[in-house]
């Protein structure tokens, strides 16, 4: 409960202070979504819920991998509960305890079922980061906001070394005071049946393959839907700031909110108003907004119909443990 008030007061904060820097720009930014196209605003919409799907097939591969057979509806259901339950769970990325606690109810087989959804995870984010990393090969130059470079750059290499970590047991053993530190606070073992599972989908390299490309159709494909978004709001600017930027966002919306309320939307606004201005790029993170409050209803009524998918929050560590 306190962690949840925690992260009410963070949205309310972000969104308190985003209003007060917008404040005089209200009148602006409500004319520019009146002016918005609508049958362009459809198509996106339309495009962005497809991204569902990519991803979804993305899960299919993984959880086929580790022996878990679900079907591609299956796992479309799955991830849009996902998107339901990040409303509510850590960051926005609580939902993937919602959905390795669903396959583990499905399955009975909680290990498989916990370390499938965090490498689809981890395909995802490593995604997040790649896509503006290679953006940067066009708009270097341009960007005059030095915390953007310094932000993907660090994270390549954050991700780039987790990876390796990962996949590198010789490298992983000069680490043994983690799993010490781990062992101390009695998660030592739990940890370690994770890793070793995760390790062991080196093996797999040619759904890795899979995952990764499907993973950079999934987000460049969301990327395009919030192009169109901005096209259809009458914003003006190469789509390969999208590229560069969107990524970026999505990635500052994962620290600690209602599924980044607040953060998420001030983070539109910050990146970019140097590119498009500030009464388009707050009207962008309204329309987002819409977009992920659209996603979370589909997942909403898919949860709240499918019964064996049910759970009993009182007790989420427990059903989710390995």
């Amino acid at each position: 409960m306190k962690n949840f008030l925690l992260r009410v007061f963070i949205s309310a904060a972000f969104l308190g202070l985003l209003f007060y820097l917008i404040r005089g720009d209200i009148p602006e930014i409500a004319q520019v979504l009146k002016r918005l196209n609508r049958p362009l605003c459809a198509v996106s919409v339309l495009i962005f819920l497809s991204t569902a799907v990519v991803l979804a097939r993305r899960l299919e591969l993984i959880f086929a991998a580790k022996d878990i057979r679900l079907g591609l509806r299956e796992t479309v259901n799955l991830t849009f509960v996902g998107y339901f339950f990040n409303n509510f769970l850590p960051t926005s990325v609580g939902g993937d305890i919602v959905k390795a606690m669903c396959v583990s109810r499905l399955t009975g087989n909680a290990v498989s079922s916990v370390t499938s959804v965090l490498l689809d995870r981890l395909f995802g984010l490593f995604t997040f980061i790649f896509i503006p990393g290679l953006s940067f090969l066009f708009f270097l130059k341009e960007i005059r906001n030095p915390a953007v470079p310094a932000l993907i750059y660090s994270l390549l290499a954050s991700s780039l070394f987790c990876f390796v970590i990962l996949f590198n047991r010789d490298l992983a053993r000069r680490f043994g005071f983690v799993e010490v530190l781990l062992n101390r606070i009695g998660i030592g073992p739990k940890i370690r049946k994770i890793y070793d599972e995760i390790h062991g989908f080196r093996h797999h390299r040619g759904v890795i393959a899979e995952a990764m490309a499907l993973s950079v159709i999934g987000q460049s494909v969301s990327i395009v839907a919030l192009y169109l978004l901005a096209r259809a709001l009458g914003a003006q600017a190469p789509i390969l700031y999208f590229f560069l930027l969107v990524p970026v966002v999505h990635l500052v919306s994962m620290l600690p909110s209602l599924n980044g309320l607040g953060i998420r939307e001030g983070a539109y606004v910050y990146f970019l108003t140097p590119v498009i201005g500030r009464e388009y790029a707050a009207a962008i993170s309204v329309l987002w907004l819409g977009l992920l409050f659209l996603l979370s209803v589909i997942g909403g009524l898919i949860y709240f119909f499918r019964h064996d998918y049910h759970i009993r929050f009182t007790s989420l560590g427990k059903e989710a443990t390995p």
